[in-house]
């Protein structure tokens, strides 16, 4: 039983790091409004000048590199 308890532990702690690892490939594409026009205020990393900065989005598409808090933003990405 502790066998099977440490295999799913193992198990659960490599997921976290994979999922860490995709979240933070966000952190290196470009921000993007998206074409629509609702001016929603968010963050974005920017990856030259190694911070998050706000913008806003249109509201639709864009891509990954958008968080709603700058704490967010800062936590996936420094």
């Amino acid at each position: 039983m502790k066998c099977i308890l440490f295999v799913f532990g193992i198990i659960a702690l490599l997921l976290c790091a994979t999922v860490q690892a995709v979240d933070k490939s966000a952190c290196s594409q470009p921000h993007e409004i998206g074409p629509c026009r609702k001016a929603d205020p968010k963050f974005f990393y920017n990856s030259e000048k190694k911070a998050c900065e706000d913008f806003l989005y249109g509201g639709c598409k864009g891509n990954d590199n958008r968080f709603d808090t700058k704490e967010e933003c800062e936590k996936t990405c420094l």
